[in-house]
C-alpha cells in the first residue's frame, strides 16, 4: 500500500481535508485610561486650637458642707416675725375693765368684815384711783402709777396688824370681782399670781 499522507486519507475517507480548528481571536482589552495628573493640595490654613476643658476638681467635705448650709439658708422661706402676745391688761379689756373691777372690788372690801377695818379712815375715791393706776401697770398697761411702793404704802397697816390672813382675804375679793365680771379663770389665775408676788412687800417681810 502506497504510503499516504494523513491529509489524503482524511480527504478520501470524509471527502475533505481536516481543517485547523477555528480559533476565535481574544477580545480586545479596553484602553487603559491615562491617570489624571496629581494636583498638589493647597495648604490648610492654621486653625485655632479647640480648647480642652480640664476636669473639675472634686470638692472637699468642708466645701460640700458649706454649699449645703448655704443652700439650706437660701431655700428656707424667710421667717415672719410673730406678733407679740397681748398683755394681761389688754386681755382683761383695758382701761374700762380695770375701772369696773376696782369699783366692784372696793365695794366687796368695805363689806368684808375680815378686812374692812383697815379702810375706816381711808379716802376710798382717792384710794381707788391709785389702785386703778397700780393694777393697770401691774397687768402690763401704761405706767401711770405715782404712789408709794408696796412696802412703804402698807407699813402703817402692818403696824395695825395686817398679816397673811388679811392678804388672802384681799386676793379672794379680787378674784370674786373678776369672776363677777366674767373674766376667764385662766386670766384670774394670772391676776392672782401677780397679787401673790407682792405679798412680802405688802406685809413688810
Amino acid at each position: 500500500m502506497t504510503k499516504q499522507s494523513l491529509a489524503d486519507w482524511y480527504d478520501q475517507k470524509y471527502g475533505k481535508k481536516p481543517s485547523a480548528p477555528d480559533i476565535q481571536p481574544a477580545p480586545a482589552l479596553p484602553p487603559v485610561a491615562e491617570p489624571e495628573p496629581v494636583v498638589a493640595a493647597e495648604p490648610i490654613a492654621d486653625a485655632e486650637p479647640i480648647p480642652v476643658e480640664e476636669p473639675a476638681a472634686e470638692p472637699t467635705l468642708a466645701e460640700e458642707a458649706a454649699v449645703e448650709e448655704s443652700g439650706t439658708a437660701t431655700d428656707a422661706e424667710p421667717s415672719q416675725e410673730a406678733e407679740p402676745a397681748p398683755s394681761l391688761y389688754e386681755q382683761l379689756g383695758g382701761v374700762a375693765a380695770v375701772d369696773a373691777a376696782v369699783d366692784i372690788f372696793y365695794r366687796k372690801v368695805l363689806s368684808d368684815e375680815r378686812i374692812n377695818r383697815f379702810f375706816e379712815d381711808v379716802d376710798i375715791e382717792r384710794q381707788a384711783a391709785k389702785q386703778k393706776a397700780f393694777l393697770t401697770f401691774a397687768f402690763g398697761g401704761p405706767n401711770n402709777y405715782t404712789g408709794l411702793d408696796m412696802r412703804q404704802g402698807h407699813a402703817r397697816l402692818v403696824e395695825q396688824g395686817l398679816d397673811d390672813s388679811h392678804f388672802d382675804a384681799v386676793v379672794e375679793d379680787l378674784a370674786a370681782t373678776l369672776t363677777e365680771l366674767g373674766v376667764p379663770a385662766e386670766l384670774i389665775s394670772q391676776v392672782a399670781a401677780i397679787a401673790e408676788s407682792t405679798r412680802d412687800d405688802v406685809l413688810g417681810k
